[in-house]
């Protein structure tokens, strides 16, 4: 296993370079060179230097925030389900969150009613997470399917109301998760919310390692687990919740990165969450890059692209746990 501050380090230049190759790739007139030439020189006046600071940077602002939330997320969700397959979409609550919000454009006819949607149907995920692993007497395979079951029971309802009214057929982009059109009002929107989970989680590092030990440990630490639990599953709700809302439901880094993070330096409590927002910064905005570019001029939602790379993990991370590694 390497060093967690030179990990670190490595992680944080990653994130640095994914966000530079973020301003400097793109649609439109704004080519490599002249995007990287109005960076050199603080020339953010010019129409490229417009380009920059307008659109490609709000999406890569945005990107490290939804990467970092959405990592950390899953990583939690790990540790109270003590469940190597979990995270906010495995288990339900990406999709509950886009099934509220779907739902709520259908009633409202528009996207008037904000983040309250997202928050809500991400709490009800949170909740059935939390009542499916209470008491840990389920394997983790079984959860992950019950998780899946309702993912799927979601997903299949957000496509009903898609395909039988108008007023959802204009998300159909934004349920594949997309940070393409983003702007400075949505990072805005995201910042509290996100720095704020971020916040409660890192100050909770050890009462949530404390749950990945199970219900005695919690105990006779002079925790309470139920309210541990609960208060761990109410940061996911808040971090997948906004993810949802300003982005969509992107998929598999939630579940990826906490194992990536433990393949570099093994289980690190001090260290693992924090890496864990650093690296999924990293992955959300290179995979957003790398997106625009399957199509190139076209857009490809990032979504799409996590998906396509997610889901053979998935059923390797599956494979293991069945055989007990």
């Amino acid at each position: 296993m390497l060093p967690p501050l030179l990990v670190g380090g490595a992680l944080t230049a990653a994130l640095l370079a994914a966000v530079l190759f973020s301003l400097l790739v793109g649609a439109g007139d704004v080519g490599p060179g002249s995007a990287l030439r109005a960076l050199l020189t603080g020339d953010l006046g010019s129409p490229t230097g417009e380009a920059l600071l307008f659109v490609r940077l709000p999406r890569a602002v945005l990107g490290v925030l939804v990467g970092a939330a959405l990592a950390v997320a899953g990583a939690v969700m790990q540790l109270v389900t003590r469940n190597p397959l979990a995270s906010p979409q495995t288990l339900g609550v990406n999709g509950c969150a886009a099934l509220a919000t779907v739902a709520s454009i259908v009633v409202a006819t528009s996207w008037e009613l904000g983040l309250v949607p997202a928050f809500v149907g991400a709490a009800v995920g949170g909740a059935v997470v939390l009542l499916l692993s209470a008491g840990g007497t389920r394997g983790p395979v079984v959860l992950a399917l019950a998780g899946l079951a309702l993912h799927l029971l979601a997903t299949a309802l957000v496509q009903a109301f898609t395909v039988l009214n108008d007023a959802a057929v204009d998300v159909v982009f934004w349920l594949n998760g997309s940070l393409a059109g983003a702007q400075w009002g949505e990072v805005r929107t995201a910042l509290p919310f996100v720095v704020v989970g971020l916040v409660g989680v890192l100050a909770a590092t050890g009462r949530l390692q404390a749950l990945s030990l199970g219900p005695e440990v919690v105990t006779s630490l002079g925790q309470s687990y139920a309210l541990t639990s609960a208060g761990a599953i109410g940061l996911v709700t808040v971090l997948a919740g906004i993810c949802v809302a300003v982005a969509g439901p992107i998929g598999f880094i939630g579940l990826i990165v906490p194992h990536i993070v433990r393949a570099l330096v093994g289980r690190s409590p001090r260290w693992e969450l924090a890496l864990c927002a650093i690296t999924g910064a990293a992955l959300l905005v290179g995979a957003d890059t790398a997106a625009r570019l399957v199509r190139w001029p076209a857009e490809t939602p990032v979504g799409v692209l996590t998906a396509l790379v997610g889901a053979p993990v998935y059923l390797l991370l599956a494979r293991r746990v069945v055989r007990g590694r």
